[in-house]
Protein backbone atom coordinates (compact mmCIF):
# COMPACT_ATOMS: atom_id res chain seq x y z
CA UNK A 1 0.00 0.00 0.00
CA UNK A 2 2.92 2.28 1.24
CA UNK A 3 4.53 1.59 -2.55
CA UNK A 4 1.43 2.25 -4.25
CA UNK A 5 0.93 5.74 -2.70
CA UNK A 6 4.07 6.39 -3.52
CA UNK A 7 4.00 5.90 -6.86
CA UNK A 8 0.71 7.38 -7.25
CA UNK A 9 1.08 10.71 -5.44
CA UNK A 10 4.28 12.01 -8.04
CA UNK A 11 1.93 11.23 -10.98
CA UNK A 12 -1.36 13.02 -9.20
CA UNK A 13 0.40 15.64 -8.21
CA UNK A 14 1.74 16.54 -11.56
CA UNK A 15 -1.69 16.02 -13.21
CA UNK A 16 -2.98 18.26 -11.16
CA UNK A 17 -0.25 21.09 -11.40
CA UNK A 18 -0.56 20.92 -15.70
CA UNK A 19 -4.23 20.53 -16.21
CA UNK A 20 -5.58 22.99 -13.03
CA UNK A 21 -7.57 25.46 -14.38
CA UNK A 22 -7.84 23.95 -17.78
CA UNK A 23 -5.33 25.54 -19.91
CA UNK A 24 -5.31 26.01 -23.41
CA UNK A 25 -2.51 24.37 -25.57
CA UNK A 26 -0.10 26.77 -25.65
CA UNK A 27 0.21 27.86 -21.64
CA UNK A 28 0.73 23.75 -21.22
CA UNK A 29 3.11 23.54 -23.56
CA UNK A 30 5.84 26.87 -22.94
CA UNK A 31 5.16 27.26 -19.44
CA UNK A 32 2.98 24.59 -17.49
CA UNK A 33 5.37 21.33 -18.80
CA UNK A 34 8.73 23.05 -18.28
CA UNK A 35 7.73 24.34 -15.05
CA UNK A 36 7.03 20.70 -13.70
CA UNK A 37 9.96 19.38 -15.00
CA UNK A 38 12.30 22.07 -13.13
CA UNK A 39 9.75 21.79 -10.27
CA UNK A 40 9.81 17.97 -9.97
CA UNK A 41 13.69 17.83 -10.63
CA UNK A 42 14.27 20.34 -7.90
CA UNK A 43 12.06 19.21 -5.49
CA UNK A 44 13.03 15.33 -5.73
CA UNK A 45 17.19 17.07 -5.19
CA UNK A 46 16.37 18.83 -2.49
CA UNK A 47 14.65 15.46 -0.81
CA UNK A 48 17.82 13.34 -1.97
CA UNK A 49 20.48 15.78 -1.01
CA UNK A 50 18.80 16.03 2.35
CA UNK A 51 18.79 12.30 2.85
CA UNK A 52 21.94 12.05 2.47
CA UNK A 53 23.73 15.30 4.72
CA UNK A 54 21.74 13.87 7.56
CA UNK A 55 22.96 10.18 7.13
CA UNK A 56 26.98 11.70 6.61
CA UNK A 57 26.78 14.09 8.69
CA UNK A 58 24.39 11.89 11.28
CA UNK A 59 22.52 15.35 12.06
CA UNK A 60 18.77 14.98 11.82
CA UNK A 61 18.15 18.82 10.74
CA UNK A 62 20.74 18.53 8.17
CA UNK A 63 19.97 19.92 4.66
CA UNK A 64 22.04 22.27 1.88
CA UNK A 65 19.78 24.85 3.18
CA UNK A 66 20.38 25.05 6.79
CA UNK A 67 24.21 24.18 6.49
CA UNK A 68 24.90 26.99 3.83
CA UNK A 69 25.26 25.12 0.75
CA UNK A 70 22.36 26.35 -1.16
CA UNK A 71 23.00 29.79 0.03
CA UNK A 72 26.34 29.35 -1.14
CA UNK A 73 25.83 28.33 -4.51
CA UNK A 74 23.28 31.42 -4.45
CA UNK A 75 26.01 33.49 -4.05
CA UNK A 76 28.37 31.62 -6.27
CA UNK A 77 25.77 32.37 -8.85
CA UNK A 78 25.18 36.03 -7.96
CA UNK A 79 28.68 37.07 -8.03
CA UNK A 80 29.06 35.63 -11.10
CA UNK A 81 26.32 37.40 -12.76
CA UNK A 82 27.79 40.68 -11.43
CA UNK A 83 31.34 39.48 -13.06
CA UNK A 84 29.14 38.90 -16.24
CA UNK A 85 30.49 34.97 -15.63
CA UNK A 86 28.61 32.35 -16.22
CA UNK A 87 26.09 31.94 -13.02
CA UNK A 88 26.08 28.06 -13.53
CA UNK A 89 29.97 27.53 -12.56
CA UNK A 90 29.51 30.72 -10.13
CA UNK A 91 27.07 28.02 -8.23
CA UNK A 92 29.07 25.34 -8.72
CA UNK A 93 31.86 27.00 -7.04
CA UNK A 94 30.22 28.57 -4.50
CA UNK A 95 28.10 25.50 -3.59
CA UNK A 96 31.00 23.23 -2.99
CA UNK A 97 33.02 25.91 -1.34
CA UNK A 98 30.52 25.50 1.10
CA UNK A 99 30.70 21.61 1.15
CA UNK A 100 34.01 22.12 2.01
CA UNK A 101 33.32 24.89 5.22
CA UNK A 102 31.32 22.72 6.28
CA UNK A 103 33.51 19.59 6.34
CA UNK A 104 35.91 22.15 8.16
CA UNK A 105 33.34 22.77 10.81
CA UNK A 106 32.73 18.78 10.76
CA UNK A 107 36.11 18.01 11.88
CA UNK A 108 36.58 21.12 14.06
CA UNK A 109 33.50 20.70 16.60
CA UNK A 110 32.26 16.94 15.89
CA UNK A 111 29.01 18.19 17.68
CA UNK A 112 25.75 17.76 16.14
CA UNK A 113 24.20 21.56 17.70
CA UNK A 114 27.22 23.43 16.90
CA UNK A 115 27.54 22.07 13.32
CA UNK A 116 23.73 23.58 12.79
CA UNK A 117 25.09 26.93 13.97
CA UNK A 118 27.69 27.08 12.06
CA UNK A 119 25.75 26.01 8.90
CA UNK A 120 22.81 28.45 9.89
CA UNK A 121 25.30 31.40 10.32
CA UNK A 122 27.31 30.72 6.96
CA UNK A 123 23.86 30.73 5.44
CA UNK A 124 22.35 33.39 7.24
CA UNK A 125 25.75 36.13 5.86
CA UNK A 126 25.63 34.56 2.16
CA UNK A 127 21.68 35.58 2.12
CA UNK A 128 22.83 38.84 2.94
CA UNK A 129 25.61 39.28 0.66
CA UNK A 130 23.53 37.75 -1.73
CA UNK A 131 20.98 41.37 -1.13
CA UNK A 132 24.14 43.17 -1.61
CA UNK A 133 25.31 41.98 -4.29
CA UNK A 134 22.37 42.10 -6.27
CA UNK A 135 21.67 45.87 -4.73
CA UNK A 136 24.47 46.92 -6.91
CA UNK A 137 23.49 44.80 -9.77
CA UNK A 138 21.86 47.46 -12.44
CA UNK A 139 19.47 44.67 -13.60
CA UNK A 140 17.53 44.02 -10.32
CA UNK A 141 16.25 45.26 -7.53
CA UNK A 142 16.39 44.23 -4.05
CA UNK A 143 12.65 42.20 -4.72
CA UNK A 144 14.67 40.24 -7.05
CA UNK A 145 16.89 39.48 -4.50
CA UNK A 146 14.13 38.74 -2.04
CA UNK A 147 12.39 36.42 -4.55
CA UNK A 148 15.60 34.88 -5.27
CA UNK A 149 16.89 34.13 -1.50
CA UNK A 150 13.22 32.35 -1.31
CA UNK A 151 13.06 30.53 -4.14
CA UNK A 152 10.92 31.90 -7.18
CA UNK A 153 10.72 28.78 -9.53
CA UNK A 154 9.90 30.69 -13.22
CA UNK A 155 9.51 28.98 -16.15
CA UNK A 156 12.57 28.40 -18.66
CA UNK A 157 12.90 27.02 -21.71
CA UNK A 158 12.06 23.16 -22.43
CA UNK A 159 15.67 22.38 -22.90
CA UNK A 160 16.96 23.60 -19.44
CA UNK A 161 14.10 22.51 -17.56
CA UNK A 162 14.78 19.00 -19.50
CA UNK A 163 17.79 18.66 -18.97
CA UNK A 164 18.24 20.10 -15.00
CA UNK A 165 15.55 17.15 -14.46
CA UNK A 166 17.91 14.71 -16.08
CA UNK A 167 20.93 15.72 -14.08
CA UNK A 168 18.73 15.03 -10.88
CA UNK A 169 17.61 11.70 -12.20
CA UNK A 170 21.50 11.21 -13.13
CA UNK A 171 23.10 11.94 -9.58
CA UNK A 172 20.26 9.96 -7.60
CA UNK A 173 21.41 7.05 -10.00
CA UNK A 174 24.80 7.94 -9.03
CA UNK A 175 23.81 7.89 -5.22
CA UNK A 176 22.13 4.81 -5.70
CA UNK A 177 25.76 3.23 -6.54
CA UNK A 178 27.31 4.95 -3.13
CA UNK A 179 23.97 3.75 -0.60
CA UNK A 180 26.52 1.09 0.81
CA UNK A 181 28.60 3.87 1.78
CA UNK A 182 25.81 6.02 3.12
CA UNK A 183 24.04 3.21 5.24
CA UNK A 184 27.62 2.17 6.66
CA UNK A 185 28.44 6.17 7.44
CA UNK A 186 25.05 6.97 9.05
CA UNK A 187 25.51 3.98 11.71
CA UNK A 188 28.56 5.67 12.69
CA UNK A 189 32.55 7.01 11.84
CA UNK A 190 34.07 4.00 13.52
CA UNK A 191 31.35 1.07 12.37
CA UNK A 192 32.29 2.34 8.73
CA UNK A 193 35.89 2.45 9.35
CA UNK A 194 35.64 -1.13 10.46
CA UNK A 195 33.45 -1.89 7.47
CA UNK A 196 36.34 -0.68 4.90
CA UNK A 197 35.33 2.11 4.31
CA UNK A 198 37.64 5.54 4.02
CA UNK A 199 35.32 7.18 5.90
CA UNK A 200 36.78 11.04 5.26
CA UNK A 201 36.65 10.38 1.31
CA UNK A 202 33.79 9.01 1.18
CA UNK A 203 31.86 11.57 3.51
CA UNK A 204 33.44 14.37 0.91
CA UNK A 205 31.80 12.42 -2.27
CA UNK A 206 28.55 12.15 -0.96
CA UNK A 207 28.41 15.76 -0.17
CA UNK A 208 29.93 16.83 -3.43
CA UNK A 209 27.39 14.29 -5.41
CA UNK A 210 24.73 15.62 -3.59
CA UNK A 211 25.82 19.44 -3.81
CA UNK A 212 26.26 19.52 -7.66
CA UNK A 213 22.65 19.29 -8.40
CA UNK A 214 21.41 21.29 -5.73
CA UNK A 215 23.97 24.17 -7.11
CA UNK A 216 22.31 23.94 -11.06
CA UNK A 217 19.17 24.16 -9.65
CA UNK A 218 19.45 27.02 -7.31
CA UNK A 219 21.08 28.88 -10.62
CA UNK A 220 17.91 28.91 -11.88
CA UNK A 221 15.28 28.68 -9.27
CA UNK A 222 17.06 30.66 -6.21
CA UNK A 223 17.24 29.20 -2.73
CA UNK A 224 14.21 26.53 -1.41
CA UNK A 225 14.88 25.79 2.26
CA UNK A 226 12.72 22.88 4.61
CA UNK A 227 11.90 20.45 1.73
CA UNK A 228 15.38 18.44 2.82
CA UNK A 229 14.64 17.92 6.43
CA UNK A 230 10.66 17.49 5.98
CA UNK A 231 10.58 14.79 3.15
CA UNK A 232 13.37 12.26 4.43
CA UNK A 233 12.25 12.54 7.90
CA UNK A 234 8.51 11.63 6.46
CA UNK A 235 10.18 8.65 4.40
CA UNK A 236 11.48 7.31 7.35
CA UNK A 237 7.90 7.62 9.20
CA UNK A 238 6.82 5.11 6.15
CA UNK A 239 9.49 2.73 6.87
CA UNK A 240 11.89 3.67 4.08
CA UNK A 241 15.18 3.47 5.97
CA UNK A 242 17.78 1.19 3.65
CA UNK A 243 19.32 4.18 2.02
CA UNK A 244 18.47 3.03 -1.54
CA UNK A 245 14.99 3.22 -0.46
CA UNK A 246 15.21 6.15 1.51
CA UNK A 247 16.94 8.25 -1.42
CA UNK A 248 14.52 6.65 -4.07
CA UNK A 249 11.07 7.41 -2.00
CA UNK A 250 12.50 10.82 -0.63
CA UNK A 251 12.93 11.96 -4.70
CA UNK A 252 9.15 10.86 -5.16
CA UNK A 253 7.94 12.53 -2.00
CA UNK A 254 9.83 15.74 -2.64
CA UNK A 255 8.67 16.52 -6.17
CA UNK A 256 6.11 16.00 -5.41
CA UNK A 257 5.60 18.40 -2.00
CA UNK A 258 7.65 21.26 -4.00
CA UNK A 259 5.57 20.80 -7.42
CA UNK A 260 2.43 20.75 -4.83
CA UNK A 261 3.99 23.69 -3.02
CA UNK A 262 4.17 25.47 -5.92
CA UNK A 263 1.18 25.48 -7.28
CA UNK A 264 -0.38 26.86 -3.81
CA UNK A 265 2.38 29.51 -4.82
CA UNK A 266 1.06 30.87 -8.01
CA UNK A 267 -3.01 30.34 -6.98
CA UNK A 268 -3.01 31.09 -3.15
CA UNK A 269 -3.30 34.96 -3.95
CA UNK A 270 -4.76 36.13 -6.66
CA UNK A 271 -3.13 37.77 -9.51
CA UNK A 272 0.10 37.01 -7.05
CA UNK A 273 2.79 34.20 -7.68
CA UNK A 274 4.98 33.62 -4.30
CA UNK A 275 8.01 32.63 -3.85
CA UNK A 276 7.87 28.84 -3.47
CA UNK A 277 9.91 28.97 -0.69
CA UNK A 278 8.09 30.95 1.20
CA UNK A 279 4.96 28.65 0.90
CA UNK A 280 7.79 25.41 1.78
CA UNK A 281 9.05 27.16 4.84
CA UNK A 282 5.14 27.88 6.26
CA UNK A 283 5.10 24.32 5.52
CA UNK A 284 8.33 23.14 6.60
CA UNK A 285 9.70 25.24 9.65
CA UNK A 286 6.62 23.81 12.26
CA UNK A 287 7.67 20.47 11.38
CA UNK A 288 11.69 21.70 11.56
CA UNK A 289 10.88 22.55 15.58
CA UNK A 290 9.41 19.51 16.22
CA UNK A 291 12.16 17.51 14.86
CA UNK A 292 14.43 19.69 16.64
CA UNK A 293 12.25 18.98 19.83
CA UNK A 294 12.34 15.23 19.26
CA UNK A 295 16.38 15.12 19.24
CA UNK A 296 17.09 17.34 21.97
CA UNK A 297 15.06 15.32 24.16
CA UNK A 298 12.23 17.14 24.53
CA UNK A 299 10.35 14.58 25.07
CA UNK A 300 12.10 13.29 28.29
Amino acid sequence: MQKLALLLTPILSSLLFLFYGLPDERILKFIRIPELLLTFGFGGTLAYAGAVFQGTLKNPLAEPYTLGVASGAGFGATLFSLLKLPIEAGALTGGLVSVFLLLFAYTLFKDTLSILLFGVGISSLLSALILFLYAILPAYSLQDALFFTLGYITPVSIKVSFILFLISLLFLIVLFFKSRSLDLLSLGDETAFFSGIEVERERLELLILSSIPISLFVSECGIVGFVGIVIPHISRFLGFRVSMELLFSSYLIGASFLTLSQLLAKNLVPSTVLPSGAVTAVLGVPFFLYVLWRYSGGRG
